[in-house]
């Protein structure tokens, strides 16, 4: 840490410096100081010459940033509003929020009472949901913590656990069939739900459907045309709970609704994609110390299978 100081130039000259940048005005930032225009330039001038570098293009009765400048600009502003938000939590007794991001499926299906549960035993957090059918930029996006299905190739600064594997099989709800199936072709003789290609087209990830399950069980003729189709997996599921037909679900995401006897599995055999769920967490993300919480409290309660 006194290494760190020792590199860094005069914080007063930093804060005058941001709003002299954020307003491209020497007098306005004076103003919002509370300090003389002579003052803004002396501190100003003080930065240049610490870093050897020009911050502002001065012209007449205006200023604009050079790339330097530009570039000090957006690391002093994110942290400067950092340690504000820190200030205010503090002294509000909270922690900020943290911003979470899953599909629609995942979050309606599997994530939210893991959200509740944490919410519960840390009110102080709160939670800002994202449930999102694309795949996110984490970083650019500046999402804390992400549920998401795909590998591990993420990119630097974000940490990966795993989940669950990708096992597909065929549910229904309790009473959809009037009489038990003998063989996995017998479902061929029933309303099969479908999920359309409309639903891959924001991932990069293959598309996965009946004809993946039945080659599984050894069948690799024809389907029945499609009867009931949706663009969305959540919809897929619902009808599925709805009594509508036969999906094809993740045994991993609907863990809770197989246990409880929501929906049933009728056979053993499964589809195993090369996929995994993960959770991922933005080492870079807006509130560290409550995302080391979450990271805390999740490694505590729900013990990861891939761990």
């Amino acid at each position: 840490m006194e290494k760190l100081r020792r590199r860094l130039p005069s914080l007063t000259g930093l804060v005058v410096f941001e709003a002299a940048a954020r307003r491209l005005s020497f007098t306005a930032a004076a103003r919002e100081m509370c300090i003389t225009q002579a003052a803004v330039s002396r501190q100003v001038r003080q930065l240049e010459q610490h870093l050897g570098q020009s911050l502002f293009v001065r012209e007449h009765r205006a200023v604009s940033l050079t790339a330097a400048g530009q570039r000090l600009y957006e690391a002093v502003g994110q942290s400067l509003e950092r340690v504000a938000q820190a200030v205010e939590d503090i002294g509000t007794g909270s922690y900020g929020s943290l911003t979470v991001s899953a599909t629609i499926a995942f979050s309606t299906f599997w994530l939210l009472p893991w959200l509740e549960a944490f919410r519960s035993e840390y009110p102080q957090i709160g939670i800002r949901l994202m449930a999102l059918d694309r795949e996110v930029d984490m970083r650019g996006e500046t999402i804390d913590i992400a549920f998401i299905s795909g590998d591990e190739g993420q990119g630097p600064s974000i940490r990966m656990q795993r989940l669950f594997d990708e096992s597909i099989v065929p549910l229904c709800r309790p009473d959809f069939l009037k009489t038990p199936l003998q063989a996995p072709t017998d479902l061929l003789q029933c309303p099969l739900l479908h999920l359309d290609r409309e639903h891959w087209r924001y991932f990069s990830w293959p598309v996965v459907g009946w004809s993946d399950w039945f080659e599984v069980v050894g069948y690799t003729g024809s389907l029945p045309t499609a009867g009931l189709s949706f663009n969305n997996y959540s919809q897929l599921i619902q009808a599925a709970l709805d009594g509508k037909g036969i999906a094809l679900g993740c045994t991993g995401m609907l863990q809770d609704y197989i246990a409880d006897g929501r929906l049933v599995r009728l056979f053993e055999q499964e589809y195993r994609s090369a996929r995994g769920y993960y959770l991922a967490f933005n080492e870079k993300g807006g509130n560290p110390s409550a995302m080391q919480l979450f990271s805390d409290w999740w490694a505590r309660t729900a013990p990861l299978d891939g761990a």
